[in-house]
């Protein structure tokens, strides 16, 4: 980021880029610029995902996310406000576990967005946000260390994973993390997958490496959303 665009962007909104996020790869922390453009198709993308879930206007929402994670978890942000979902915010940490389970046992939450591993312990352990997790069945996109624990407690979680400079969610058919394949086309090398850029967006990567074992599934999902899915191991 030049001094020209941070001066611009102390303005006001940048005019040129929405953020600028970073992700690991093998040979360091590599940064990405994110253009208003992309943002836009970014939330059309998260709104559809949304609303295959059936999340409706004046329904809650928990999101559980850093300031940090705002180039992936923004684009679901702005989907909520525009299809009209109500939610409320939590960090990602173990010591705020207590403000999570306060929300999800008072209020009628519909879906839970981002729920890490340190979390699931403390929320289980609370009756009521664990009865209200049971009894109101909302969505809980977890991340990956969540996953089992929450299988383990007999809930079924969805999965959400940061996928280098792009955000992967999986559906109620539970086939894999879905992407805009507008935007994204995933390979799979030595049951490794990879991601390329092929969208038009400011950051333009090729082979990017995911760290994580799956396959790539081409087969259309039945849940209508185009493209194939990573099916992490």
């Amino acid at each position: 980021m030049s001094r020209e665009s941070m001066t611009a962007a102390m303005a006001g909104r940048h005019p040129l880029l929405a953020g600028i996020g970073h992700f690991s790869r093998p040979d360091g922390n590599r940064a990405f610029e994110i253009g208003w453009p992309e943002y836009e198709r970014d939330t059309v993308w998260a709104r559809r995902l949304l609303e295959v879930w059936g999340l409706e206007p004046g329904q809650h929402a928990l999101l559980i996310g850093r300031n940090s994670e705002g180039p992936w978890l923004g684009p679901v942000v702005r989907a909520m406000r525009e299809l009209g979902v109500v939610f409320s915010n939590a960090e990602p940490y173990a010591w705020d576990a207590r403000r999570a389970a306060t929300i999800v046992s008072l209020l009628p939450v519909k879906a839970i967005i981002g729920l890490p591993g340190e979390m699931v312990e403390p929320l289980l352990a609370d009756d009521r946000a664990a009865a209200a997790m049971v009894d109101k069945a909302p969505v809980i996109w977890a991340r990956r260390d969540a996953l089992e624990p929450l299988r383990a407690a007999g809930l079924r979680p969805a999965e959400m994973a940061m996928l280098g400079p792009a955000l992967g969610l999986s559906c109620r058919e539970a086939t894999g993390l879905h992407l805009d394949p507008e935007e994204w086309q995933v390979t799979a090398v030595s049951a490794r997958p990879r991601l390329t850029v092929t969208g038009d967006r400011r950051y333009r990567g090729r082979d990017i490496e995911l760290n994580m074992n799956g396959t790539v599934d081409e087969a259309r999902c039945a849940c209508g959303l185009p493209g194939p899915r990573i099916r992490t191991e």
